[in-house]
């Protein structure tokens, strides 16, 4: 949890796709914790980075900033950066911003990670690290 405790955040991790769970408000105050939690799921290796949003009740113009420069990080690396909104504000603050262009954007993780393949062994060995 940040600081100031408007932002909670754990990352879930495997080998094909790193899953960072965002809860609570993203904002000026909360702006650097997103932005380490970001940097935190950039610095693994797995392919994919899916950013979930759907506990997100607010999402302002500083986190979109953070996820774009995130975006041109993770495209850096030849990694793909995913948005999952869940239904939550964040769906209509990507839409109205235009973000669903740029970034690649879907309903729910469930479907962001519909189109990770599968480990050639068969098995996803996955950890989950509360990193609050």
């Amino acid at each position: 949890m940040s600081e100031n405790g408007l932002l909670d955040w754990h990352v879930q991790q495997d080998t094909d796709a790193v899953v960072l769970h965002i809860a609570g408000e993203i904002d000026l105050a909360s702006e650097d914790d997103f932005a380490e939690a970001l940097a935190l799921a950039l610095g693994t290796s797995a392919p994919v980075i899916l950013v979930d949003l759907a506990g997100v009740k607010f999402l302002g113009s500083s986190a979109l900033h953070v996820l774009l420069q995130a975006n041109e990080e993770a495209r850096r690396q030849k990694r793909a950066l995913r948005v999952a909104h869940g239904g939550s504000i964040a769906h209509r603050v990507l839409t109205v911003a235009g973000l669903d262009q740029v970034l690649e954007v879907f309903d729910s993780a469930q479907s962001a990670l519909s189109t990770v393949p599968e480990p050639a062994d068969g098995r996803h060995d996955l950890t989950v690290r509360d990193v609050r």
